[in-house]
Parts: structure tokens; sequence; C-alpha cells
């Protein structure tokens, strides 16, 4: 009896606060055994909460609302994540909310603090995504509207369905499988605390950077609730690398953050390179779409101007990975131009491909310049036409973590990429690339086969985040990579953790932190 009426106010507090409709309500107390008078009176004892509008979507050009490092990257020396979880606190997570809101820097705050070469000196910009687990713990109503969102919905750990139907995983869809089974992850694995929010913070001086981490952590903590730890450490750290001529790099040494796409409307981008805001932000316009891709679900009110952000702890093994580019040396030309066919650049940023950075690919059918294989090449194509490329474009917003090595020194220490992009759709944007571009050893052959531009062969794996052999044979089959180059094969990058995010916009922020009904 104290279960069901338990169970009953439950329904009745759901109904009130606008969760419920009240024919609802009087079902689910049918279903306990309350029926009749006694269950229309409770739920009309209990009238919902008014619904307060949810608040316009942002245009582009208000600057105040859209989150920072979406359109505007934060940027910074350093940056720090740090992992919230809620632990089904809903009064205390929408108390911490409140605060945060409060504090997340839009796209105006980005710009105004980046005047310079920089984030000013003493400044610090903060961004804040919330899970599937921690949007329904904040409000619970919301979860029919998210589930329209798959891979959202379900996270990097869900069960999914592959391309026969059959019963599986989103790691096994992605190639985190052996070392970057989720077992082996430090954040965001099974059997852990369910990651609800995850903070971005960036600076330019560690000191500055240090002091807001700890600010931030301090009010989680005030609030009831907890961070997750990293390996050990509270939050995960994130540095920038240059080479000798002062430009920022990986840990494989090449020059990174090339050729981001700009977005249609932001900052001038109007040239027709520029991709359509809605392959990023929820509520606009999106590029066309030819019928066979499907049209991406629609979004509820409170998520037009938000965007889904994807975080990876990505391990690079870089002394691997420089003693393939060592053994495949010799008649093939130096290491570093063996990396550069892998990369489809040298190390310095210059595409092997012809036209300077608006290079496309279109004079390179078989992939003498840049081979089919190339890792610039898998992830963007530069062929709408024939590939689609544009509604799969991310913003990455990426950052190493570790120390450099010294190559004439190889160690195995802990380094590599805190990937963090953000888009419209997970599903056919970060998903897509991963497991139909890096993943697929006959995608770009057989692609462009259909058009006649060549025939069908295999031309590898992405050589930097794509399989190695072992795992490739065994996800896909040993006939899969029969034939594929020694240097299209990845194995390099392992993930160690992954979350699956959506950053809202300051005022949904400030309306999911109430108890108002979205």
């Amino acid at each position: 009896m104290e279960r069901r009426r338990e169970l009953a106010e439950q329904v009745a507090n759901d109904h009130a606060r606008g969760a419920l409709s009240r024919r609802e309500a009087i079902r689910r107390l049918g279903v306990l055994g309350i029926g009749g008078a006694a269950a229309t009176g409770l739920a009309d004892v209990l009238q919902p909460a008014p619904a307060v509008a949810a608040a316009p979507a942002p245009g582009l050009h208000d600057e105040r609302e859209i989150q920072g490092n979406i359109l505007q990257a934060f940027g910074g020396q350093y940056q720090a994540f740090v992992f919230v979880t809620f632990g089904n606190k809903r009064t205390e997570a929408r108390a911490w909310l409140a605060g945060a809101a409060g504090r997340v820097d839009t796209t105006g705050d980005v710009v105004a603090a980046r005047a310079g070469s920089g984030i000013a000196a003493g400044t610090s910009l903060m961004g804040l995504g919330l899970t599937a687990t921690g949007l329904v713990t904040l409000h619970p109503e919301v979860a029919a509207e998210l589930a329209r969102f798959e891979a959202f919905w379900l996270g990097p750990l869900g069960n999914r369905l592959d391309d026969a139907g059959r019963l599986t995983t989103t790691p096994t869809l992605l190639g985190d499988v052996g070392a970057s089974h989720p077992a082996k992850w430090l954040i965001g694995g099974p059997g852990r605390p369910p990651v609800d929010a995850l903070l971005t913070l960036a600076a330019e001086d560690e000191a500055t950077l240090r002091r807001r981490v700890a600010q931030e952590r301090q009010a989680v903590t005030q609030a009831g609730l907890a961070v997750l730890s990293v390996d050990g450490e509270d939050e995960q750290w994130g540095a920038t690398l240059r080479n000798a001529d002062g430009k920022r790099t990986e840990h494989f040494g090449f020059v990174d953050g090339l050729t981001q796409p700009g977005v249609r409307g932001v900052h001038g981008a109007t040239d027709t390179t520029a991709i359509a805001a809605g392959e990023f932000l929820l509520g606009f316009a999106g590029e066309r779409r030819p019928m066979a891709l499907g049209q991406r679900p629609s979004a509820a009110d409170w998520m037009w101007g938000g965007s889904f952000q994807v975080f990876r702890r990505l391990r690079q093994d870089v002394a691997g990975w420089w003693a393939k580019m060592d053994q495949l040396s010799g008649a093939d030309g130096t290491p570093e131009e063996v990396a550069a066919r892998a990369m489809g650049r040298k190390l310095d940023g210059t595409p092997l491909a012809s036209g300077g950075e608006g290079f496309t690919f279109e004079d390179d059918p078989h992939g003498r310049k840049t081979p089919l294989y190339a890792h610039i090449r898998k992830m963007n194509p530069r062929h709408d036409e024939v590939f689609r490329d544009r509604s799969h474009r991310i913003l990455r917003r990426g950052i190493p973590y570790g120390p450099a090595m010294d190559r004439g020194r190889p160690d195995d220490a802990d380094r590599g990429m805190l990937f963090n992009a953000y888009m419209a759709g997970i599903e056919d944007q970060f998903e897509f690339l991963q497991r139909r571009w890096a993943n697929d050893p006959k995608v770009t052959s057989e692609t462009l086969s259909k058009f006649g531009k060549k025939g069908a062969t295999s031309d590898g794996f992405d050589p930097v985040i794509g399989d190695g052999p072992d795992v490739a044979a065994k996800r896909l089959g040993k006939d899969a990579v029969k034939g594929v180059p020694q240097l299209a094969f990845g194995g390099f990058v392992t993930t160690t953790g992954s979350v699956y995010a959506f950053t809202p916009t300051r005022a949904a922020l400030r309306l999911l932190s109430t108890d108002s009904s979205l």
C-alpha cells in the first residue's frame, strides 16, 4: 500500500508540473487501482503548473544566447573539461544549473574576450553541455523529445542496430573494441556514475584556468553534486602544442585546425563554401539533402539554437606511428613523406593536392597526389555532388593533452587529443565520419565508381583514426582487409573516454533550471 501511495503521488505531481495530461494521469492512477472519483479528484487537486513559454530561437546575430565555442571557438593555450554527475538529485541539479547558466559564455562573450590575438589576460571562458541522463534528471518530460535523436538519447554505450538490422552497440559500430573497449575508458564507461553535465573551460594561462576550475568544482560540490575524476584527476586538462614556427600542432606533429568550415551568415561568411548554420545549430536551415539521406528529427522549441557536442578522449601512440613511418620509408621516401601521404598534408600543413587551401580532389580520382585513404580525404572528400560532404561537416574544437614526445627518444607516456566537436546530428555527422568514412575500406573508390569516376577497389582505412589490421579483420572479416596497402591501416589512436552532450542556449539553460514545464 505504501509503495502504491508513493507511485500515485508521483503521477499526481508529474501532472501538477505539466509532464502528464489530466487524461494520462487518470489512466496511470487507474493502473495503480485508484479509479473513479478518487483518481479524478487527485488529478484535479494538483492542477498543472503554468508553462513558461520557451524563448524564441535566437538569430545568428544574437550573440547573447548561443553558447560560445560553437560558432566562435574558445581557443586558449589551456583548456579543462569537468565532468559532473547529478546522482538523481533534481532539486540540487536545478539549483546548480541556475547559477552555472549565468556563468556560461556566449558567442558575444567569446568575441569580446578574444578582441586581441587570444583570450584576454586573467579571463576564462566556459561552456556547458548536458547529456541525456542529465536533461532527464532536470526535466523528465523532455525524454520523448530527446528520444528522436537516437545516438544522443542512447549515448556512447547504447544498444543500436547495424545495417542488417542486428542488435549491436554504439562502440562496436564506431570501432571502439579491443584496446578501445568501453570497459577500459577513463570517463563515460560502464559501471561508472553517468556524466550528466560537461563543462568546457579555457584560458591563455594555466594559473587563471586553475582558479576558474577550482571555483566551478566548488560550485558543484556545494550544490550537493559530484565531480567525476579522470585517471585520478578532478578534471581533464589539455594544452596547445606548437611547432618551431609557432603553429598549433597535434602529437603526431602535423599542423592542426586547418580548413574549419565557415558558417554561412556568421562573421561575414557568405561565400559558397560556407556551410548552412543548420548543420551545426538546431532550429536553423541546413544544407539541401537528397531524399536518400532522409531528414533529421525536428527539435523542440527549447532546443533551438543549441548544438550536440561530442567529446572523445583519444590516446595517440606517437612512438608506434613514427616507427611505422620509418618502416615504410626508403624507396617510398622519407618517414615524413610517408606520413604526409597518410595524412594528405605535409607536417607544416601544406596539402599534397594542388590549388592551395581551396583545393579539391576532382582532378585526382585515382589518388596519385592524395591517396584515397589519406585522412583529410576520408574526412572531407570535397566533392559534394558525389559525397554530400557538406551535410557531414563538424565544428572541431579539440586540444591535445599530455607531454610532447621527442622522436629521438620515444616513450609510451599518455598523450593524445581531447576531441571536442559540435554538430546538429550525431548520427550523420560525427558517427558517419567515423563509421562510414574512416572505417569503411571501400567508401571512396566505390562512391566515385557510382559516378563513373573510378573502378571500384579497396582504398583502405583512415591511417590516422581508422582501424588497425587486426581490429578491422575481426570487425569486418578477413576479406575486408585483403589488398589494403600497409599505410592504409590505423590502429594508433585508442578511445579512452566518450561523452555525448547537448549545449542549449543560455535562455534554455535558465529554463531548464526551473520547475516550469518545457
